[in-house]
């Protein structure tokens, strides 16, 4: 089924950031913040490991990515065998279409031929959800909620990298957006509370990638081009690590400091990539 034959079931729009909520349970998809890998149903709650990026995969298929860290939606194995989530490798078990249902809702295939299922269409929270032959009952039909826009990932996690103002969805002036950020005319972007923001020009300026005290991304969004110049701390940050490859891995950098410009003290491989951070 091509892409323009996909779009609208269920409230699907094309690519963009989804809460998916199943239509016997009434729950949400939701990714368990525990081991990061189990996919459960839950009550909303408007957090991110309970929204999707669904990004372009060709030939109207779709990767479905977490918005709290990037893992992708897998198949495992066939009937009854559990969904995960996993690190995004734009394998075909991480490709998925998007289906009309028998009531107009969305049916979530595989490209290897099974679909989302609810077990039993129980609506237990906490409840691991499986893999299963389609037959378009409820407990495999969605409904699909835009909570954000049609993103630009390249092979990396969620953006969190939003321009100010009218050419984007960040405030001028205004509260927070819904990763924890303020825009201010004169100083650019800050954050709130406590946390670290990556800007990719010296003194503080341009886009900024900003992560919460204790948070990490395991590959940083390639919108980000993988480089800053320049990082800010706020509130109790003590330290951030920078690794030069995804899942924490290479050489690192530890930076415990404001630096308004980064460029003369970072290592080489810093200035062509960084692959994954942690905050402390």
């Amino acid at each position: 089924m091509g892409i323009s034959l996909a779009w609208a079931q269920g409230g699907f729009g094309g690519p963009g950031r989804y809460e998916i909520v199943n239509l016997q349970s009434g729950k949400v998809i939701d990714l368990d913040r525990n081991d990061q890998t189990t996919v459960i149903q839950f009550q909303s709650r408007g957090t991110d490991n309970q929204q999707w990026d669904f990004q372009p995969a060709g030939e109207g298929f779709f990767y479905i990515l977490n918005a709290m860290n990037g893992r992708a939606l897998e198949v495992t194995g066939g009937n009854s065998s559990p969904l995960v989530g996993r690190p995004f490798n734009r394998a075909a078990s991480q490709q998925w279409r998007i289906d009309t249902g028998k009531d107009g809702n969305a049916l979530i295939v595989s490209r290897l031929g099974k679909t989302i299922d609810v077990p039993d269409g129980s609506n237990r929270d906490g409840l691991k959800l499986q893999i299963y032959d389609l037959n378009g009952d409820s407990n495999q039909r969605f409904i699909l909620r835009r909570v954000g826009g049609g993103g630009g990932l390249r092979g990396g996690p969620p953006s969190v990298i939003d321009r100010p103002g009218p050419g984007g969805p960040g405030p001028r002036g205004g509260g927070p957006d819904r990763w924890g950020r303020i825009y201010d005319e004169r100083d650019g972007w800050r954050l709130g509370g406590d946390g670290v923001c990556f800007y990719e020009r010296p003194n503080f300026r341009g886009e900024a990638l900003c992560l919460k005290l204790g948070e990490e991304f395991r590959n940083v969004p390639r919108d980000f081009g993988e480089v800053f110049s320049s990082v800010r701390f706020f509130g109790r940050v003590r330290e951030v690590v920078v690794y030069e490859r995804r899942d924490f891995r290479g050489e690192r950098y530890r930076i415990r400091r404001d630096e308004r410009d980064i460029q003369a003290s970072r290592p080489p491989w810093m200035s062509t990539r960084m692959g994954s951070v942690q905050v402390f």
